[in-house]
């Protein structure tokens, strides 16, 4: 995505506290090749405006009020509607599970919101060029990047553990090693070359094999595994 001072990336803000709100508009606004277009709390209105008032890139709170979509099926309603739309989760639900599951339902990265202001910009910049943003802490923790000093990151060693179980196939256990990673099923599809049907069958059955039922299940257990 090109954009410049005279062509500005335009920047929608989906969050339901106002001083973060503020606070977001006020630092992205310092940017003269941003623009903030929107800043809404709540996804209804969000997504009413977006269709009149185009985006390039949505900040979006991950947990939101009690009334509203969860940020799983909020991410993935957005990515149908708008697949355009560059997506930047903004939480303090900071854990690996997190994480992998926002990037594997459409999320193009996530920011932390104990990271600091500045670091904002950079994850704006990075994934609107094509790229995905973590933050270097939480790329560890969640396998994409080596603990300092070389030792293996946590959840890698977790993700391992579940690995080596010895009931899983081959299959299963190529398509439970991309599961981790964060990839979604299409993902993992076209990286086998094998259809979407085949890969969730095999995913599920993996899926029987450990005891878990759904995504979330499966990083708590990774996460558990990798502390024991």
């Amino acid at each position: 995505m090109k954009w410049s001072i005279m062509a500005p990336l335009r920047v929608a803000v989906l969050d339901d506290h106002s001083l973060i709100q503020m606070a977001l508009e006020l630092r992205l606004s310092r940017e003269a090749d941003l623009k903030v277009v929107g800043v809404y709390s709540n996804s209804r209105d969000l997504l009413a405006s977006l269709s009149g008032t185009p985006a390039d890139l949505l900040v979006l709170d991950y947990t939101l009020g009690a009334s509203e979509l969860d940020g799983l099926h909020l991410i993935g309603l957005i990515r149908r509607r708008f697949p355009s739309l560059c997506i930047l989760v903004a939480s303090s639900a900071e854990s690996p599970s997190v994480v992998n599951l926002s990037l594997s339902v459409g999320a193009n990265g996530f920011f932390g919101k104990s990271e600091s202001a500045e670091l904002l910009v950079e994850a704006i910049r990075k994934i609107a060029s094509g790229e995905t943003y973590v933050s270097p802490d939480l790329a560890y923790r969640i396998g994409r990047q080596s603990r300092p000093g070389g030792s293996a990151p946590i959840d890698v060693k977790g993700g391992q553990r579940l690995l080596n179980d010895p009931s899983l196939s081959p299959k299963e256990r190529e398509v439970l090693r991309c599961c981790l990673d964060g990839m979604s099923v299409s993902q993992i599809s076209r990286k086998f070359m094998r259809s979407m049907k085949t890969i969730s069958g095999q995913k599920q059955a993996a899926f029987r094999k450990l005891g878990v039922r759904t995504d979330a299940e499966l990083f708590k257990l990774q996460h558990s595994l990798a502390s024991s």
